[in-house]
C-alpha cells in the first residue's frame, strides 16, 4: 500500500474541479497557500581566502547555496539571526498525489481485483489498457479509406485521359462525415478499457478541457491507473452502455441503425476493406466510470 501511495505521478488526464472539491471536503476547504516561517543561524564572517576554486560557476555555487571552491579560511563570526518567509503553492497534479494519499489512508478506495464486485458510488483504482471509443475510431478509418476510394476511382477512356466514374463514393463519404462529426459532438468523449481484473470492462467518460492532449495520442493504446467513480455497472451481456447515447441517433429505433450501417457491411463485404466491426455498444459485463485521473 505504501508503495502505491508514495509512486511518483504522471497525469494523462487530470479533472482538476473534481480534485480541488474532494480536497476541499475533506479538508474542510483548501488553502491555497501555505507560509512557512523559519529562523536560522548564519555568520557574519570576516575572511581571508587561500586556495583556488574548483570548477563551478559562481551562478550555480549561488543558485545551490554552497561553499565548493575548497578553501581555507581565516574567520572572525558574528552569529545573528535571520527570519525568512516562504510560501508553497500546490500545482494541480501535486494536490491530486495528496488527495490520493488521503483516500487511500482512509480507505476510500477499492481496488479492483479478481475478487472486487463493483457497485455504484463505489471510488475505485485499476490498471487498464484504453482505447478509443470503437465506434469513432471504425468511423476515421472508414472516412479514411473512402478518400481513398474516391481517389482511385477514375477510369481510363479509351483515347487516353481519365474520365470520372459515376461514384456514390463521394455521397458516402459525406454521410459518414456528418455522423462522425455528431458522434463527436458535445465537450466529453468515451473511451474504453479491455477486460479488467474482474473480467468486466470500462466505459470511461472524459471531458476535453481535462485532457493534456486533445487528440489523445499520449492516453489511448497504453497502459495506465484510473482514478474514479463508479456510476453504472451492468453485470451480463443483457444489458450495454450505448456509445452513441448522448447523440440525436440515439433516440432511432434499432432497426433503423441497422439499415443505415448496412453500407458499411457492403464495404466489408463486397468492396473488401478491411476495417473494424461497428461497435454501437459495449455489453456487459461493463462499468461506466467518471474519471478524476488517468496517470502512470
Amino acid at each position: 500500500m505504501s508503495n502505491k501511495i508514495n509512486n511518483m505521478i504522471i497525469p494523462a488526464y487530470l479533472n482538476q474541479r473534481i480534485v480541488f472539491d474532494l480536497i476541499a471536503m475533506l479538508q474542510d476547504g483548501l488553502s491555497t497557500v501555505t507560509r512557512i516561517t523559519s529562523v536560522d543561524s548564519t555568520a557574519d564572517k570576516d575572511r581571508k581566502l587561500y586556495g583556488a576554486a574548483f570548477g563551478l560557476t559562481q551562478v550555480l555555487s549561488s543558485l545551490l547555496k554552497i561553499d565548493v571552491s575548497g578553501r581555507r579560511t581565516l574567520n572572525k563570526e558574528k552569529t545573528a539571526e535571520v527570519q525568512r518567509n516562504e510560501e508553497r503553492v500546490h500545482t494541480p497534479a501535486s494536490i491530486f498525489k495528496k488527495l490520493r494519499e488521503i483516500l487511500i489512508t482512509d480507505q476510500k478506495v477499492f481496488f479492483l481485483d479478481d475478487n472486487y464486485s463493483p457497485k455504484p458510488g463505489h471510488m475505485v483504482e485499476f490498471t487498464a489498457d484504453l482505447r478509443k471509443n470503437p465506434l469513432i475510431q471504425t468511423m476515421d478509418a472508414i472516412v479514411g479509406l473512402m478518400d481513398m476510394a474516391i481517389t482511385f476511382s477514375n477510369e481510363p477512356k479509351k483515347k487516353g485521359g481519365y474520365k470520372p466514374k459515376p461514384d456514390e463514393n463521394k455521397t458516402t463519404k459525406r454521410q459518414m462525415e456528418n455522423f462522425l462529426e455528431s458522434l463527436k459532438i458535445g465537450d466529453t468523449t468515451d473511451i474504453v478499457s479491455d477486460t479488467l481484473a474482474n473480467k468486466y470492462r470500462a466505459v470511461i467518460t472524459l471531458e476535453h478541457e481535462f485532457l493534456n492532449d486533445p487528440t489523445m495520442s499520449d492516453l489511448v493504446d497504453g497502459h495506465f491507473e484510473v482514478l474514479g467513480k463508479i456510476i453504472r455497472v451492468i453485470t451480463d451481456s443483457s444489458c450495454s452502455i450505448n456509445l452513441i447515447r448522448k447523440t440525436a441517433l440515439s433516440a432511432m429505433p434499432k432497426k433503423v441503425l441497422a439499415d443505415m450501417f448496412l453500407v458499411l457491411s457492403d464495404l466489408q463485404t463486397e468492396k473488401g476493406f478491411d476495417i473494424p466491426p461497428l461497435k454501437l455498444e459495449i455489453e456487459g459485463p461493463v462499468i461506466h466510470v467518471i474519471p478524476i485521473a488517468i496517470f502512470s
